[in-house]
Order: C-alpha cells, then structure tokens, then sequence
C-alpha cells in the first residue's frame, strides 16, 4: 500500500514500482484530500441518465469512479514521460472530473490546460474544487466531443482515455488528424478502444514515428 502525504499528494514513482490497485487506493485518498463530492455527483448523474430516453454518449456512469478516471500517481508518469516544455497547451478529451488538471497544476504550473467532459455535473464538482487552488492555465469545460458541432481546439498534446463509444472515439480521431496537418502533435491513448483505434485506422499517427508503449497507455507523435 502507498500511504498518502499531503505535502506530496501527486509522488513520481516509477511506474513498475506499484501496481494498479495501489494506484487506484492512493487515488480515492487524493481525491478525499482534495475535497471531492463524488458520490453525491455521480448520483445526479445517474438521475439525470434515467430521466434520458436517448443518452446521446456513453457517460460510464455505471461504473466505479476509479474504473473510468486515470489514477493520479500514473498521470504524474505520463507527465514526466512527455517532458513538457513551459508554454504547451494539454487537452483531456473526457475528462471526468479533471485530475490531469490538478496534477498540472501542482507540478507544471507554466503549461495550459483545457478538460472537456460530457457530464456537466463532473464539470462543476471540478470548477469548485478548484477555485479552492491558484492554477490560472486550468480549465474545465461541459462538451459533447462526438457532437458534429464541436471543434477540438488546437494544442501540443492530447489524452484520450476510450472517453465514449467507438464512433466518438473514431470522430475524435479524424478531427486529430486534420490537426496534425498543420502541425505536430502528441497523443497518448489510454484503454483498449483508442490504442486499437490508432494503430488499425491511423498510420499518420501509429507508424511515422515509432509510438511508447506501456502497460496502460501509449504515446504518439505526429
């Protein structure tokens, strides 16, 4: 077990040092640290959901919190992993309740942060929790990602965690594409859905460059 220290909520540790049940248990701790309602949240949600006849995504709303959020401490390695530059500009397409954010926030105070979620009531638990902090470059935003409507905004990085059902993963995709036209981009895909995605449907993205590869995630260069 991980024990958490609130002088250092967000610890970088090697990721083949603690498994993803440790991960996940020191996850629920932060969470609690930071001051999130979740259950009260997730309740709405699912309300909100059964009131729906046609629920335009998949929300994962029948899920655990920890099933279908990335732990905090993994975040931090993909952070490290990525060795980001003062200036770029992250976007977390799903973002649930917006960890990436606060680890950002935490420990890349100079990079820009923008957290598209589908449940507004995920939107607002996050907003609140963090006016609670100082972290002018984070943001938190309600979108539907598969909407035809919706414009992915430019930036230096993307992370996809399989944030819907396949054709709002293979949307995300193209719209990815397009802006990988204009410009180099990096990519990390999290779960099965997205990594199959990438690699059976966009070589612009799985074979230029040669992808990073790990247990849980992986990382693409345009």
């Amino acid at each position: 077990m991980i024990s958490f220290d609130a002088n250092n909520p967000f610890p970088l540790l090697e990721l083949d040092t603690y498994s993803y049940k440790e991960a996940q248990d020191h996850a629920v701790l932060v969470d609690e640290w930071l001051g999130f309602q979740i259950d009260s949240c997730e309740e709405k949600v699912r309300s909100r959901s059964k009131t729906q006849e046609n629920v335009p995504q998949q929300n994962w709303e029948h899920l655990s919190v920890q099933a279908f959020q990335t732990p905090y401490m993994e975040i931090r390695n993909i952070l490290d992993l990525l060795s980001l530059t003062p200036g770029k500009h992250i976007v977390d397409l799903g973002c649930a309740y917006g960890r990436m954010g606060f680890v950002l926030g935490a420990h890349h105070k100079d990079i820009r942060f923008s957290g598209y979620e589908l449940e507004q009531e995920r939107v607002l638990e996050a907003q609140r929790v963090l006016s609670r902090f100082s972290y002018p470059e984070i943001n938190f935003y309600t979108a539907d990602l598969s909407a035809s409507e919706f414009v992915l905004p430019e930036a230096d990085v993307y992370f996809i965690f399989d944030y819907g059902n396949e054709s709002a993963v293979k949307k995300t995709l193209v719209d990815l594409q397009k802006i990988a036209q204009k410009r180099s981009i990096e990519v990390i895909a999290r779960g099965r859905l997205s990594r199959f995605l990438v690699h059976k449907e966009h070589p612009w993205l799985s074979e230029v460059e040669t992808p990073r590869h790990y247990p849980h995630f992986s990382i693409y260069r345009s």
